[in-house]
Formats: structure tokens, C-alpha cells, sequence
């Protein structure tokens, strides 16, 4: 019987020893093993018309965010198509107010991308076209005939589509 025991407590000893060293490193432990990393990868000429829905300036952070990622994958055309109530950031006499977010998109602007504000959006707000920043004197914003009129035309010249709305109610 002693020496079953003590085979016994090898065995317990071992398992409980290796649970956390060994099984730490077994790619059999979780499903599938371990994801393989691909961070560093770049998609290079990619063609992205972003549908930014804004209901509050704090959101554009988000978005900004978004579009200074995907420029980082060499070769990307990007459009920001900025709808929804808080286009008003936008607004000259607003420029103060929002200054540090609306600098951010100038600095997208500067690196390329086109920004166009919603017409209907800024029709929504008692705004005009003039009321609105230029963002770029190189690549000045644009006020369009309305968000999906022109995501549509976009698409129609080969750019993907992408809302990340979603996600960021999701974060």
C-alpha cells in the first residue's frame, strides 16, 4: 500500500508542479492553440470611404483615430464622409470650442484624405456651406449632396464602404 500512495503523490505532485509551467506553454490547452501574430502586416493600396455618423464632437476623436491607423498600410486612399448632429464641430463659429478635434482632421486633410460634410447635415444645423471650416487650403473640405449619395459615388470608383459606429459604441 505504501508504495501505491507514494505513486499516488508523484503523480498529484507532477500534475500540480506542471499545471502551471507546462501547461502554460501547451498550444493544445486553449482551442485552436495560440493566434498567430499578423500586427505588423500592411494591406498596401487600399480604397476606404468611411462613413462617419457623429452625434457628439467627442466621437470624432474615435474616428480619427481609425483613419490615421489605416493610413498607416502604404498606399491608401481614405475619404471621411462626416454626417449627423454634431457636424455643427465643423462650423467656424465653432472652431474654438472643438478646436483640438477639428485640428486632428486637418491634419488628415494635410496628409490626404478627403473630408466631406453631409449636406443634409449641415442643412439639419441652420448651417451653409460657407459656414463651414476648409480644414486643407491643399485639399480644402467639401460640403456633398448628402452621405449616401456620395458614399454611393465612391463606391462606384472602387472604395470599400466602412461604418465603424459600431464600434465604437462597442469599446
Amino acid at each position: 500500500m505504501r508504495i501505491n500512495e507514494s505513486i499516488l503523490g508523484v503523480f498529484l505532485g507532477v500534475s500540480v508542479a506542471c499545471s502551471g509551467a507546462v501547461c502554460a506553454a501547451d498550444d493544445g490547452f486553449a482551442p485552436g492553440g495560440t493566434a498567430e501574430n499578423h500586427t505588423q502586416e500592411r494591406y498596401p493600396g487600399m480604397k476606404i470611404v468611411m462613413d462617419a455618423k457623429i452625434s457628439s464632437p467627442a466621437e470624432l476623436n474615435f474616428y480619427s483615430t481609425v483613419a490615421n491607423r489605416l493610413l498607416g498600410h502604404p498606399g491608401t486612399r481614405l475619404v471621411i464622409v462626416v454626417e449627423g448632429p454634431a457636424i455643427t464641430a465643423f462650423a467656424k463659429a465653432n472652431y474654438l470650442d472643438h478646436q483640438g478635434v477639428v485640428d486632428s482632421f486637418a491634419d488628415l486633410a494635410n496628409k490626404g484624405v478627403k473630408i466631406e460634410y453631409c449636406g443634409n447635415s449641415v442643412a439639419a444645423a441652420h448651417l451653409r456651406p460657407e459656414d463651414m471650416i476648409g480644414l486643407s487650403e491643399k485639399n480644402v473640405a467639401v460640403v456633398n449632396p448628402g452621405a449616401f449619395p456620395s458614399i454611393a459615388h465612391y463606391e462606384t470608383l472602387g472604395y470599400v464602404p466602412i461604418s465603424p459606429a459600431e464600434l465604437e459604441r462597442i469599446k
